[in-house]
C-alpha cells in the first residue's frame, strides 16, 4: 500500500483502539461514528475511505483496527483488501452483510480477525473492535459464527474449474466454453465434473445437473451472483447459449 501521507501513529496499545473504516456507505459509516461515540469514547475514530488505496490519506492517525466492507463497489477482492491492511500494520475486522460463506472465509484466511454482521447490536460492535485491538479473534453474534464456520465456505475449487462454472453460469455450451479457454469439450467436462465431486466430497451436497451446480456456485460466493454484469445471472449472447 502506497501511503500518500504520513499519519501520526498516536499513543502506544495501553490506549484504547484507533479506528478506520472502509466503506462506501457514507451513512453507514455515520452510523458507525454515533454509535461509538455514546457506547464507547475510548474508541478514537481515525477516517475512513470508500476504498483501501484512499485510506492512509484520510486518517489523522495510524489505526489499530480497520472495519473493512467485504464488497465494495470498486470490484476489489477480500483477501486482497485484507492483506494490503496488514501490510501497512492495522488489525482488520470484516464489517458486512455478506452471509457467502466462501467470500467470509477468503477475508478470515487472508488475515481479518473475524466478522461483524451490519445487522448486529451496537455492543458487539465495540467489543469486535476492543478484541482486534488485542490482536484477538471475534465473531460477533450467532449467525455471524455460523458462516464464518458453515461446511459449505470448505470447498476449494481450481482457477480453472472456477473459469468453466463463471461461464456456464452465462449460459454457454462446453463447445463455446472450450474454444473460450483454450481445451477440448472433454476438459471441460472434466473440470464440472470435478467441482461436483469437490461439493459431494467438502460439503455434503449432492448436485444433479449444471443449473445445481451454477447456483450453489453462486450461493456459497465461488462465482459472481451477476456473473454476466447485467444484473441478470444466466443470460449470455444468444449464438452462444444451449
Amino acid at each position: 500500500m502506497n501511503d500518500t501521507q504520513e499519519p501520526r501513529t498516536g499513543d502506544d496499545d495501553t490506549t484504547g483502539p484507533r479506528l478506520a473504516a472502509v466503506d462506501d456507505h457514507p451513512v453507514i459509516l455515520h452510523g458507525i461514528q454515533a454509535c461509538l461515540a455514546g457506547s464507547a469514547p475510548e474508541i478514537d475514530w481515525v477516517g475512513s475511505a470508500e476504498n483501501v488505496d484512499e485510506l492512509p490519506s484520510r486518517v489523522s492517525a495510524l489505526p489499530s483496527v480497520v472495519l473493512l466492507d467485504i464488497e465494495l463497489n470498486d470490484g476489489s477482492d477480500v483477501a486482497a483488501n485484507v492483506h494490503r491492511l496488514r501490510e501497512w500494520g492495522p488489525q482488520v475486522m470484516l464489517f458486512s452483510r455478506e452471509h457467502r460463506p466462501v467470500v467470509v472465509r477468503r477475508g478470515i484466511e487472508a488475515g481479518a480477525l473475524g466478522l461483524v454482521l451490519k445487522e448486529d447490536p451496537d455492543a458487539q460492535l465495540a467489543e469486535a473492535i476492543r478484541a482486534a485491538h488485542a490482536g484477538k479473534a471475534y465473531v460477533s453474534s450467532r449467525l455471524a459464527h455460523q458462516i464464518v464456520h458453515d461446511r459449505r465456505g470448505k470447498v476449494r475449487l481450481s482457477p480453472r474449474q472456477l473459469e468453466v462454472l463463471e461461464l456456464l453460469a452465462r449460459g454457454l455450451k462446453p463447445t463455446v466454453i472450450a474454444r473460450r479457454l483454450y481445451m477440448t469439450e472433454e476438459t471441460v467436462r472434466t473440470h464440472r465434473r470435478r467441482a461436483i465431486e469437490a461439493f459431494a466430497k467438502d460439503e455434503g451436497t449432492r448436485l444433479a445437473d449444471n443449473s445445481e451446480l451454477v447456483y450453489r456456485s453462486m450461493v456459497d460466493g465461488h462465482i459472481d451472483l451477476d456473473p454476466t454484469g447485467t444484473g441478470r445471472p444466466g443470460t449470455s449472447d444468444p449464438d452462444d447459449a444451449g
